[in-house]
């Protein structure tokens, strides 16, 4: 029986990737096995961070680096429950860990400063998602996303980002009118659940 990859060894290997690799997409390309393995881990989501809240997706901090170079979120998505189309600005990868999740894809189509409106927001692709799969986020063309759990059954979600996520500035943006408003995403916890 192989040894569950852990956290820390997770940081280790993370932080030597982020010390010879600044471009994005190299990094996500890099970071991906990690997350695979990670989702191997039986344990990494104690039972009590595991159900939905009632009225939206749960964001728990797992662990992240102590120089907030990466993070990693565990989110629980309630049947039914949606997340807004939003942008990140941060590179990131998403690895179904319970359940299915339907992911839209979008991007960002700038019109000029004279314009109205200066852009629209067009969807490319829709994937549904199951245990196991890893998407990416990364700007400025693969960052724009809405995700949703049309499904009966709870899905969880494993996030590594290049940042402390729950401190980061971005935005949701209205597929409708393309209009854009910033947002903070915070925990649903106040510290993380590794240390």
């Amino acid at each position: 029986m192989s040894e569950t990859y852990e956290l820390k060894q997770l940081e280790t290997d993370v932080l030597a990737i982020l010390a010879q690799h600044t471009d994005y997409r190299t990094i996500i390309d890099h970071v991906k096995p990690h997350l695979q393995k990670l989702l191997l881990n039986d344990h990494l989501i104690p039972g009590e961070y595991q159900a939905p809240l009632p009225t939206k997706y749960a964001q728990y901090l797992l662990y992240k680096s102590a120089n907030e170079a990466f993070s990693v979120i565990a989110f629980i998505w309630g049947a039914g429950q949606v997340a807004p189309v939003h942008d990140h600005l941060v590179w990131g990868l998403v690895g179904l860990y319970r359940g299915a999740v339907v992911e839209k894809r979008y991007r960002r189509e700038d019109h000029g400063e004279a314009a109205e409106p200066r852009y629209t927001i067009r969807e490319v692709s829709e994937v549904t998602a199951k245990q196991g799969d890893i998407s990416f986020v990364y700007p400025p063309d693969y960052d724009i996303h809405g995700v949703a759990n049309p499904f009966n059954e709870v899905a969880i979600t494993v996030h590594i980002y290049g940042t402390d996520i729950g401190k980061q500035p971005r935005h949701i943006h209205d597929v409708a009118t393309g209009d854009s408003r910033d947002v903070v995403t915070k925990h649903d916890n106040a510290s993380p659940i590794y240390s």
